[in-house]
């Protein structure tokens, strides 16, 4: 596996390890025992992802003993597969089942940085990688150069991105506290907004109703208030459920 890793331009920063299998180009998290302990990324662990290990790195923040230099931010040569397809400028890159190696990000997760070189211009070896399903397949590890900057992408959903207004989405995003597909997001906001009309329909309706009884029959305010609130009760109760439905659409 390529091993040649100079982060020449690029900010790391001292992380002690007890992995001294770890090469500079290697993505990491960190463990979830301590918040200073790295160790190998992979795709269960790409939540804690933290940066890539560099050698002669432009700044180096301390330095130890079983410490490792991990690049926080910068440019460096990182280590990544085709397990997702082949890697291109641009593409985002996280943590992939090798421990230690990246692939490009094809849905809404954590990333490590930005490819700034292609897959395909660089010396590549042979990787065997046993699938969920126990079926062994052959891909390519090389080290391209990429932007490390450690965030949370957002993968593009369709053609429903462009029909679903942004502002809706971030407010979806929001109640759910996490990213919610676009489609999640105008089912509820569109049964959301049905509830409500239904609810104006219904106290528009009792309000009208009671006022043209109130003027034939004086005498029934009393039966009408009590049914203008149960109207209202109801229409509360609707609403709530309504609510309740939108919220549970999204955090689903």
């Amino acid at each position: 596996m390529p091993t040649n890793a100079n982060a020449l331009g690029a900010v790391s920063q001292a992380f002690t390890t007890s992995d001294a299998s770890l090469v500079p180009g290697t993505m990491v998290s960190l463990e979830t025992s301590g918040a200073t302990v790295v160790e190998k990324a992979t795709s269960l662990t790409s939540e804690q992802l933290l940066g890539v290990t560099a050698s002669n790195p432009l700044v180096a923040l301390g330095g130890e003993d079983k410490q490792a230099q991990v690049v926080v931010s910068g440019l460096t040569p990182t280590l990544v597969s085709n397990i997702n397809g082949d890697i291109h400028i641009g593409d985002k890159i996280t943590a992939s089942p090798i421990e230690g190696v990246g692939m490009k990000a094809i849905s809404s997760t954590e990333i490590v940085g930005t490819a700034e070189s292609n897959l395909d211009n660089t010396a590549t070896t042979t990787e065997s990688v046993v699938d969920k399903d126990g079926k062994t397949t052959k891909v390519q590890v090389g080290l391209i150069a990429v932007q490390v900057n450690v965030s949370y992408y957002a993968a593009p959903q369709g053609k429903l991105n462009d029909i679903v207004p942004t502002f809706l989405v971030n407010v979806g995003n929001a109640v759910a506290g996490k990213s919610v597909s676009p489609l999640r997001i105008l089912i509820g906001f569109s049964g959301l907004l049905i509830g409500f009309v239904i609810v104006g329909i219904m106290i528009q309706a009792g309000v009208r109703a009671g006022m043209i009884s109130l003027g034939r029959n004086p005498l029934a305010s009393k039966v009408l208030r009590r049914s203008l609130i149960d109207v209202l009760a109801t229409s509360v109760g609707l609403l709530a459920i309504t609510v309740v439905v939108f919220y549970l659409l999204l955090t689903a």
